[in-house]
């Protein structure tokens, strides 16, 4: 998996958005300045990852970050991430990395989950602009859930060592 400190593999996927399908990409965002909260998820509508999308939809903390994105990748196709974004009202972008690529770049790709080959694990990267990943998890249990608190720090952290309430160092 990836490591905090270590560069962020780019990429450049279909998405799903506000209704539309474009194409979404990390330089995109880190190129002008942002910090991109890189989400990984198994599924569009199983019960679990539903919670956890809904989870971040719902975090007044970061939707209130400035210059700070929040990209949703899973290998389900952009019409499913369309119809599971309108369906419960997530307004980032859902990426199709149908092919698991991104997943396997980012070290986050599980041989089956549910009987399901080559899906995502549920993960989560946050990315400043210089592409630094200044936080790495992942889960090991399927309701396994991020420290959202720590999510939002590392959001706000750029290029110097990043230090959490915890007193834990996350680069």
């Amino acid at each position: 998996m990836l490591q905090t400190g270590q560069t962020a593999p780019t990429f450049e996927l279909p998405g799903a958005g506000g209704g539309r399908i474009d194409t979404h990409g990390l330089a995109e965002y880190a190129d002008n300045g942002w910090a991109v909260v890189v989400v990984f998820y198994p599924f569009d509508f199983h019960p679990v990852c539903t919670s956890q999308m809904c989870t971040l939809r719902d975090s007044e903390a970061l939707s209130l970050l400035e210059n700070t994105v929040v990209l949703g990748i899973s290998t389900d196709s952009v019409y499913s991430h369309r119809a599971f974004a309108e369906q419960h009202r997530i307004d980032f972008p859902l990426l199709s990395d149908s092919d698991g690529r991104v997943a396997e770049a980012y070290g986050v790709r599980a041989d089956a989950i549910d009987d399901h080959r080559g899906v995502a694990r549920s993960a989560v990267f946050v990315v400043d602009p210089d592409r630094t990943v200044q936080y790495a998890w992942r889960s090991e249990e399927t309701d396994d859930e991020p420290d959202l608190e720590a999510v939002e720090h590392a959001a706000r952290c750029h290029g110097d060592e990043c230090e959490l309430p915890d007193g834990k160092s996350y680069l």
